[in-house]
């Protein structure tokens, strides 16, 4: 029974983290972060709460990254989400590798011809 218990405390603690992470006001996730992690005090409830969190939390808010060769930055948003953690930039025609928790551009790679949008689509962005 107690470990039962202890179980079900483990999953509590990273989904009142989590929920946490993912109403942290625009732009405070990190300090958020920080400090809820301090107060857990349990870093495999953070890390799983963390995992969870922070792609939603960037994805619904836009957030901007800058690219790893500083030739610009790529929005992370669910409209420009190739895989978990690959996002098209259109403009250079580059696919960008992020990590979410440190809210980084890792890596950059050249998009794949079935990736990129078709030139009806680009005339309307190139219009916006």
């Amino acid at each position: 029974m107690a470990e039962e218990d202890c179980e079900l405390n483990e999953k509590r603690k990273r989904e009142i983290a989590k929920w946490f992470l993912l109403n942290s006001p625009a732009g405070e996730i990190q300090y958020i972060a920080k400090d809820l992690r301090s107060v857990l005090n349990d870093e495999k409830a953070y890390n799983e709460a963390a995992l969870e969190a922070f792609p939603l939390y960037n994805k619904s808010h836009f957030i901007c990254l800058e690219l790893p060769d500083r030739s610009g930055e790529v929005l992370v948003t669910s409209y420009n989400e190739l895989d978990e953690n690959e996002f098209l930039d259109p403009r250079t025609a580059q696919v960008a590798i992020v990590d979410h928790v440190k809210q980084v551009c890792t890596d950059m790679r050249p998009t794949a011809d079935e990736e990129l949008s078709s030139p009806y689509i680009e005339e309307f962005r190139y219009a916006l």
